[in-house]
């Protein structure tokens, strides 16, 4: 699965990394099934309240967005993964996302049989690299998530060693798609990664994926690496 994934999915596979990221953990920070958790306690953001003063303007601006009481008109609200309650609902958006790449990626399996298995791997990739998990929620339905790595070492000897975040995936049911609400998952994403320092965000994105990589590109991503693929078989 890929960052963006169709129905708003945004989903991005962390290149290069560690074999085993389960071994690594995020240090200074509490852990809430392998998503970071503000020493704060359960907070429906990233960045609580308390932290915001701490930040710009602009991630301000962004936590405004963002903040639990959503715009009337959308009734959405963005707030952390709880995995008692979230976890089911997570793993169905998965193999919504999952099915949709596979629609443009015939290789990819179906998302019934990965989902359980990547919303587990996506966890571990939360502790290894300082990862939160956002879910959207709409008239008390998950409709859509997010999840953000604040923190990915660069794994190419080449490369100048400096971490980077993110966005792991990114995913909106069909029908709440066109109407803004990915934008601000996103944006809820980006201000979690300034708020823990970091200075580049990326994500991947299937080549065939038009609808995600629009959305990245409306939010100012640019191309970066492009990866070419020829069958020999």
């Amino acid at each position: 699965m890929s960052p963006f994934r169709p129905a708003f999915i945004a989903r991005s596979k962390t290149a290069n990394g560690p074999p085993d990221v389960g071994s690594y953990r995020a240090a200074g920070h509490h852990q809430n099934d392998g998503c970071d958790e503000p020493a704060s306690g359960h907070d429906h953001l990233a960045i609580s309240a308390r932290r915001a003063k701490n930040v710009g303007s602009n991630e301000r601006e962004a936590i405004a967005m963002t903040a639990a009481t959503s715009h009337p008109s959308e009734k959405l609200d963005i707030r952390d993964y709880e995995p008692a309650h979230d976890r089911e609902d997570v793993i169905a958006c998965v193999v919504g996302l999952q099915d949709y790449e596979r629609a443009l990626d015939p290789d990819l399996p179906p998302g019934a049989q990965v989902a359980r298995r990547y919303v587990d791997a996506m966890m571990q990739r939360c502790r290894a690299y300082q990862g939160r998990v956002l879910v959207a929620v709409q008239d008390g339905a998950v409709v859509g998530f997010l999840c953000i790595l604040a923190r990915v070492p660069e794994q190419q000897v080449d490369e100048k060693g400096r971490p980077h975040a993110m966005v792991g995936e990114l995913y909106l049911a069909p029908r709440q798609r066109s109407q803004g609400m990915g934008r601000r998952l996103l944006e809820a994403g980006e201000a979690f990664a300034r708020e823990r320092g970091a200075q580049r965000l990326r994500v991947q994105v299937l080549a065939a994926n038009g609808i995600a990589r629009s959305l990245y590109a409306s939010a100012g991503f640019q191309e970066r690496l492009i990866e070419l693929e020829k069958r020999l078989s």
